[in-house]
């Protein structure tokens, strides 16, 4: 089987790379409200998980603004499995082939783009989130995963980087453009 290489960035918005466990699949006590869902890939396993309610939502608010992909160790199943819970779209986001000490390849696939990187509070990222230069890193709140994000801040920081790392020039959100 030939190696997975990811499907590169489009290239006029930052790069959302997000975890999967504690952002979308609460694995303790919630405390927002969660539905179970019973989710498979292909058939050939089965697990069933705590998903936000409002989950979807949230992700549908960012993928207006980002050019998401996937790391963590759901893998290549990460979309597929998660497809119908999140009403993603039918084409697959890209994935990160990478389970630990993500932020090296992270900065490899935005291969100078801005970027954010969503996960939960990981072996790799103990303590503080390091200060990036060229990305932001944020970690959720295991209990309510996506939805302890703060869209508008994080939209707020977001813009900031793009103008400290374009020299002002301005990458367009969607909404922006239409």
């Amino acid at each position: 089987m030939a190696k997975y290489t990811a499907r590169p960035p489009r290239g006029d918005r930052p790069v959302l790379v997000l975890g999967i466990s504690d952002v979308f699949v609460i694995e303790g006590e919630p405390s927002v409200p969660v539905s179970m869902h019973h989710l498979s890939a292909w058939g050939r396993w089965v697990r069933d998980v705590a998903i936000p309610d409002s989950a979807a939502r949230r992700l549908h608010e960012l993928a207006e603004h980002f050019d998401i992909v996937w790391a963590s160790e759901w893998g290549h199943n990460a979309h597929t499995a998660f497809r119908g819970p999140l009403e993603l779209p039918e084409e697959p986001w890209p994935f990160l082939p990478v389970q630990f000490d993500k932020l090296a390849h992270i900065r490899r696939y935005a291969d100078g783009l801005p970027w954010v990187w969503v996960d939960d509070p990981l072996v790799d990222l103990s303590g503080e989130p390091p200060e990036c230069e060229d990305g932001i890193v944020v970690r959720v709140d295991p209990a309510a995963g996506i939805l302890s994000l703060d869209l508008d801040d994080l939209l707020t920081r977001t813009r900031a980087l793009v103008e400290r790392r374009t020299g002002g020039n301005t990458m367009h959100t969607s909404e922006e453009q239409g």
